[in-house]
């Protein structure tokens, strides 16, 4: 990879992407070059680290577990503070109870659309509460400790919910922020069907299958409807949700948007 390549000539399966440019309701527009979201650097060759290093980056933020940063260390980024703070939440797998049930739920017709609603409700919409990692993210953000590259193992989960409630303090369209969480399943397009075909007799047999492989290899859109509708069914407003959960007050806020926003 030659030397005046981007991040956007990476490979897509690295899911790797500028939140810039997307505009605010206030007609606004997110600044470029300053949040990256990624899968994690540690499964990057060379190459492709080359136009990551070029980034300028003055934080890394690492949400995957210490078992898989011990395992996949990320590459030292010259310039750029690196910070292990898991974001997911480690009863998860018992909350989805026990592999009979979770069968249950795939191939029994009456419980169609239950799985979905499991998965969604048990890990992906709830990352948006209580998250220590969050609030460090953007208590650096604050501090303008930016370019930051944020990134889980995949970039679609934990970094997915991350970017969708950048997007959604800094005024993005709500349709716009889950447009973006959508693109993970462009990226990651071959996973997906990678696993559909290995498992397509499951596959074929139920749509909650489907939806269990989709979420595994991408995402699922309902993700991003249930945790906008829970933000918003707790605190009212976007705005009520950022200075309940992570201290950003009016002032904050406003000052937060500055920072990251411009005109076009």
């Amino acid at each position: 990879m030659s030397k005046n390549k981007t991040i956007k000539d990476i490979s897509p399966e690295r899911n790797i992407r500028d939140l810039g440019g997307l505009r605010t309701k206030d007609g606004r527009y997110v600044k470029r070059g300053l949040l990256i979201r990624s899968s994690a650097p540690a499964f990057f060759d060379e190459d492709e680290l080359e136009p990551v290093r070029r980034l300028g980056l003055k934080t890394i933020l690492d949400f995957r577990s210490e078992k898989g940063v011990r395992k996949s260390p990320d590459p030292v980024i010259e310039g750029a503070e690196y910070f292990n703070k898991c974001a997911a939440f480690q009863n998860f797998p018992d909350d989805l109870n026990s592999p009979k049930e979770l069968m249950s739920l795939i191939f029994d017709e009456d419980q169609k659309g239950n799985l979905t609603d499991v998965l969604v409700s048990s890990y992906t919409a709830s990352l948006a509460f209580s998250n220590e990692s969050y609030r460090f993210m953007f208590d650096r953000l604050l501090e303008g400790k930016a370019p930051l590259l944020f990134h889980c193992s995949n970039g679609k989960d934990r970094t997915g919910v991350a970017a969708m409630l950048i997007l959604l303090a800094l005024g993005v369209d709500e349709e716009a922020v889950k447009a973006d969480f959508l693109l993970s399943n462009e990226s990651r397009k071959g996973v997906i069907e990678g696993l559909m075909k290995k498992y397509e007799v499951f596959a074929s047999r139920s749509d909650n299958a489907r939806s269990l492989f989709t979420m595994i290899g991408g995402v699922l859109p309902e993700s991003a409807d249930m945790m906008m509708s829970e933000i918003l069914e707790r605190y009212g407003t976007y705005e009520n949700y950022m200075e309940q959960e992570y201290g950003f007050d009016e002032e904050k806020l406003a000052r937060f948007r500055n920072m990251y926003l411009e005109s076009e």
